[in-house]
Order: structure tokens, then C-alpha cells, then sequence
């Protein structure tokens, strides 16, 4: 699931990871406040048959994509607005596809809105990424969905050899899935994992960093209306640490999760395996805490409350 050659001992965790079954909830609502502004972000999932997301996919140079290796695929959508006291407004949204085999990411698109306007379509390979970046070509598209966009610039990120190639790639929206097994497996070992993040291949290190106490107040949603949930958790901390593989003729970029950058934590309810705070550091806020507001479970559960 992402592991650097070497890290077997993290292997017997894999055929899990994105086993349906595991995964309790469909959609999660989380929110920040701070006296420099706010951030809001929204995450869903879904289980997808492989035949039908398969036109979505672009064609890559050489036919060497990441295919599906089963009858379906994991599809999530985050959606992130973040709002400054001072500046412009932002909404990042971005659709992935990923294989519940082995965790593979296939396909990602990212759409910014806001003072710029542009999408990336990154194509997952054996050997790197191919992206597609579109913009607005002028004033005249800027209103016009990014189909109609003219301005179309290609790429290829080629993953670096230097003797530490990765089994799979993942894109980094599947980190929250990863917080989410950890704290139900109780995983007592870091796991190492290899995540391509814009532009260059990070190594994502994520432990099991202790316990801390929260208090959970979100609105559990189902077909029948709303309701409040409001108690306090021992909540399992998951960090991770990314670092970036030095390349002589690039810049390290600074990682990136949920419009977070570096280093960061996600704390998860044991018991129901929520994800109910992520932490870390906004570039216009500093460090903020984006906590679980809402959520709509892929079953009912029983809180034992």
C-alpha cells in the first residue's frame, strides 16, 4: 500500500485497506475557525464499478497506466473553500480514483477556483505521472466550464530510481483512509509510504503518535433528518511526516493534504472509525484544526453512547 521496498513488515495490512466493508461512513463535513479566516471541507466516498469509471480516464503516451485490478474502485471527492480575512476566497476540489486492490492510485483531477482558475489531470503509470494542466485562455473562457478551457500544457513527472522504488503509489485524499485503518488495526509500526503530490514523489512516514481526548460535537445524518451527537473520545493520533527525495535539478516541493502543508495529524474515534480532526498548518492561517461537523455513514452503526 504505498511501501518503499523493505518495508514488508507493513504487507500484512494491505488487503484491507479499501475493502467496502471497512470503510463505515460516506460523507464528512469539516470545519475550521480563525480570527484569519475560515476553511471548510468537504470529503465523500464511493464504490464504483471499474467498467464504468473507465471513460473518465485520459490516454497516456506509451499505454503504461495503472489499470483497475478488480470489478471495482474506490472514487472520492474533496472539496476544500478556504475564505482570508484579507485576499481572495478559494474553493480546491479534487477527484480521485484509486484501486481497492491494492490502494493504487489511477486517475486525479484538481480544479481550483477562485482569483486563478486552472485544472490538473494526473494519469498514474508504472513509471511516473502524466499531467494535463488546462487554464482559461482569456477573458472570454474564464466563465466557461474547464472543457472549454484552451490553454493546455503537458507533462511527465518520472518517479525517481534511486534504489528505493515504491511497490504503489497513492495520492494524498487516500491518507485519510490510511489514518482510518491504523487506528482500527491498532498498527504498531510506522508505515512508509510513497505519495505523489503535484509535481514530485514524497515519502509519507504515518505512526500511531498516542491517544488525546476530544470533545465531538457533528451532526450524524441518515434518511430520516439529522441528529446531534455531542460526547468525548479517546481519539487514536495519527501523524504524518512527508519528506521529499533531494533531485539535483529540482526544488523540493512542500506536501500537501486537504490544503494543509508539511506535517500533519489525524485524530480517529476508534470505536466508530471516524476521522474527527485533522491538524496542521494553512500557509494564510498557520496551524488550524479542521473538526468533523457532519457525517453520513455507508451504514448504521451503534455509538454504545
Amino acid at each position: 500500500m504505498g511501501l518503499a521496498a523493505g518495508a514488508a513488515a507493513s504487507d500484512a495490512v494491505q488487503p484491507a485497506f479499501l475493502d467496502p466493508a471497512t470503510i463505515t461512513w460516506r460523507n464528512l463535513t469539516f470545519r475550521a475557525r480563525s480570527f484569519l479566516g475560515n476553511v471548510d471541507t468537504n470529503v465523500s466516498i464511493t464504490i464504483t464499478s471499474a467498467d464504468s469509471v473507465a471513460p473518465d480516464f485520459i490516454a497516456v503516451p506509451g499505454n503504461r497506466a495503472v489499470q483497475a485490478t478488480g470489478p471495482v474502485v474506490l472514487t472520492t471527492r474533496i472539496e476544500t473553500r478556504i475564505k482570508p480575512l484579507v485576499g481572495f476566497d478559494e474553493v480546491l476540489t479534487t477527484r480521485a480514483w484509486i484501486d481497492c486492490g491494492t490502494a493504487a492510485a489511477l486517475q486525479r483531477i484538481r480544479l481550483r477556483e477562485g482569483k486563478e482558475k486552472w485544472q490538473k489531470i494526473y494519469r498514474y503509470t508504472d513509471a511516473g505521472v502524466f499531467r494535463i494542466r488546462k487554464k482559461p485562455k482569456d477573458a472570454d473562457e474564464v466563465n466557461q466550464l474547464p472543457l472549454k478551457w484552451t490553454k493546455v500544457r503537458e507533462a511527465f513527472y518520472a518517479y525517481p530510481t534511486n534504489g528505493q522504488e515504491c511497490t504503489t503509489i497513492l495520492e494524498p485524499g487516500s491518507l485519510l483512509l490510511v489514518a482510518t485503518l491504523m487506528s482500527q488495526i491498532q498498527q504498531n509500526h510506522p508505515l512508509q509510504l510513497c505519495v505523489f503530490n503535484k509535481k514530485q514523489l514524497h515519502r509519507v512516514k504515518a505512526s500511531v503518535n498516542g491517544q488525546q481526548q476530544l470533545k465531538l460535537k457533528y451532526e450524524e445524518k441518515n434518511g430520516n433528518g439529522q441528529t446531534p451527537r455531542e460526547y468525548r473520545i479517546e481519539a487514536a493520533r495519527i501523524s504524518f511526516y512527508p519528506t521529499t527525495p533531494r533531485n539535483a535539478n529540482e526544488t523540493p516541493e512542500e506536501f500537501s493534504f486537504l490544503g494543509l502543508k508539511g506535517q500533519f495529524d489525524i485524530f480517529v474515534d476508534r470505536i466508530s472509525g471516524l476521522p474527527v480532526q485533522i491538524s496542521g498548518r494553512v500557509a494564510a492561517f498557520g496551524k488550524l484544526h479542521l473538526r468533523l461537523q457532519a457525517v453520513e455513514y455507508a451504514r448504521r452503526l451503534n455509538h454504545g453512547q
